[in-house]
């Protein structure tokens, strides 16, 4: 193992036995949510027969996952981050057992599945930025891209494997057994964080021991605001967040709706293909991405991180821009492959550098809250976006909604490279 270590620099981070546990239990945990939205679909139209109700399922989990992102990153900042990640995987996997408990028992109910959707949302809130502003206490600075590039890696392993996963459980025992499965790997994923040895360094318990003096005299709610504040204007005082986090918020629209809503269409319409074009530019954008976590995770120190990071969004826009053009019927579906692996691996670059940047430019006791704000900007306005593609996919055709958002994207780009601030982040 250490021979491959060595060789292999993209796995260096896993020497640290703490974030090699950690990294393993969020990795399974991963693989079950993968075969777990695989089967929570086809339970909801086992007992609705509605894509609608589908719909309800998914913005029950959503919604209070943003509402509490912002409380999530105060709690990442003021209480153990391991607790909070053990809570929220042992909250999970309750929740989960108990769909498969009461599908098991026949009982089971949509109104089931809206309330146990929005405690998932809650318990979802508290983790993301918890588990994120974690990484940099466990391992060593040095070990941080390959760290990230790693949990990358595990995202989209699960989002190539989990699916199919999901669905080989769901057609041997039926949808309960892949909700059975994401629950026990949520019990594998809160064992890990229990074998983990405590975490809280001095610097974060000093940091969490003032802030809980400083607010021990005001109401909680105050105390609370105050935490945002200040996390708020580390943000405004950052040139390169306070500029590239509304840039990524955008870019995020124009990537994901596209993606998610239009290429289905596209794939019917324009290229005249069946759903297996659809999955494999599926796994294409996956793979593209795994790609940028293994060539990222190699290099021990990436250089002029923020024109690389903003160069392979340019890379990744023109790639969109690709998937509207008019191409020979004979070419298009092979085209349609290459540009969607170059949208995964530009994406997945610039997604890795920012997160690792992040981390080490952000100071320690205000990650939490940082990371919850990055979250929310990046998330809150993927309903809308995903709502305007739609209607701009009917009224306009896809290939448009992907020369629009293409073109968009460059330009986008192309604004984060002329600013100083974004060039100089080293």
């Amino acid at each position: 193992m250490p021979t491959l270590i060595h060789r292999l620099s993209v796995l260096r981070s896993l020497q640290n036995r703490s974030f090699a546990l950690l990294w393993l239990g969020q990795t399974c945990s991963s693989l079950g949510d993968g075969a777990f939205t695989i089967a929570l679909a086809w339970e909801v139209l086992l007992l609705t027969g509605s894509a609608t109700a589908m719909g309800l399922v998914v913005m029950a989990e959503m919604l209070p996952r943003l509402i509490f992102l912002l409380l999530g990153g105060v709690a990442a900042d003021r209480l153990p981050r391991l607790r909070i990640l053990l809570f929220s995987d042992v909250g999970r996997g309750a929740i989960v057992l108990l769909i498969t408990l009461l599908g098991w028992l026949h009982v089971l109910q949509f109104w089931h599945l809206i309330a146990l959707s929005l405690l998932f949302g809650v318990a979802a809130g508290f983790f993301h930025p918890a588990y994120r502003s974690l990484t940099p206490q466990v391992v060593e600075h040095d070990h941080l891209a390959s760290a990230n590039a790693l949990t990358a890696f595990s995202r989209d392993i699960s989002t190539l494997l989990g699916p199919a996963l999901g669905a080989g459980i769901v057609a041997l025992v039926g949808p309960m057994g892949a909700f059975a499965f994401d629950g026990l790997s949520f019990v594998f994923s809160a064992g890990c964080l229990f074998a983990m040895r405590p975490l809280v360094v001095s610097s974060q318990r000093e940091a969490a021991k003032d802030s809980l003096e400083k607010t021990s005299a005001t109401p909680p709610l105050k105390g609370i605001l105050d935490d945002l504040h200040e996390g708020w204007r580390f943000v405004v005082h950052s040139p390169w967040f306070f500029i590239g986090l509304p840039l990524a918020t955008l870019g995020n629209i124009f990537f994901s709706g596209p993606l998610e809503v239009a290429l289905p269409k596209l794939v019917q319409t324009a290229y005249h293909a069946d759903i297996w074009l659809f999955g494999v530019l599926g796994m294409a954008l996956a793979l593209g991405s795994i790609l940028a976590s293994l060539l990222l995770g190699q290099l021990r120190h990436i250089p002029k991180r923020g024109t690389m990071m903003y160069g392979a969004v340019a890379l990744a826009s023109c790639a969109e821009l690709l998937l509207g053009l008019s191409i020979p019927q004979a070419y298009a579906p092979w085209l349609a492959i290459f540009a969607n692996t170059t949208v995964g691996f530009g994406l997945g670059t610039f997604g890795i550098i920012w997160v690792t940047l992040m981390q080490e430019l952000v100071p320690k006791e205000l990650l939490g809250r940082v990371s919850s704000i990055d979250q929310l900007g990046a998330w809150s306005l993927l309903p809308l976006g995903y709502a305007l593609t739609g209607v701009a996919t009917d009224r306009f055709g896809p290939s448009i909604v992907f020369l629009v958002a293409g073109s968009g994207n460059i330009l986008l780009a192309l604004i984060a490279l002329i600013i100083p601030a974004n060039r100089r982040m080293e």
